[in-house]
């Protein structure tokens, strides 16, 4: 009875190495996102743009494309990705930067995450 025992705790404990050799080692998290754009910023491009960046998954639009009279636009997408960092603040940081760094993005504004409204310092977050 006992050599039953060890073969089936064993077969357990390979069963769970190779699952965490093929599950994430971090959850998918959900932050929405305001950018504000430049005027000429073709908007199903930056989408594009903004799908193809390393640990994103899903991107969608919030509501239209909002156009000011100053000729800039503001675009509130949400965002579904892989957190690099455990820490929520790093984690957004390094996600709103790689959107700024796009073509036609002038500003990243941190409107949720997790479903919550989030501030930093009582303030927006605004990269």
């Amino acid at each position: 009875m006992t050599s039953y025992n060890n073969r089936h705790t064993n077969t357990q404990d390979v069963d769970l190495f190779v699952e965490s050799l093929y599950k994430l080692q971090r959850k998918i998290e959900t932050a929405v996102v305001t950018l504000r754009l430049e005027r000429d910023t073709h908007v199903p491009d930056l989408m594009t743009r903004i799908r193809i960046l390393p640990s994103i998954a899903v991107v969608g639009q919030k509501d239209k494309v909002d156009r000011f009279v100053d000729g800039d636009a503001r675009l509130k997408i949400s965002i579904k990705y892989l957190p690099r960092s455990e820490e929520i603040y790093k984690s957004l940081k390094h996600l709103s930067l790689m959107i700024k760094k796009l073509p036609g993005v002038l500003s990243v504004t941190v409107d949720e995450y997790k479903k919550r409204k989030v501030t930093s310092r009582g303030k927006k977050i605004i990269f």
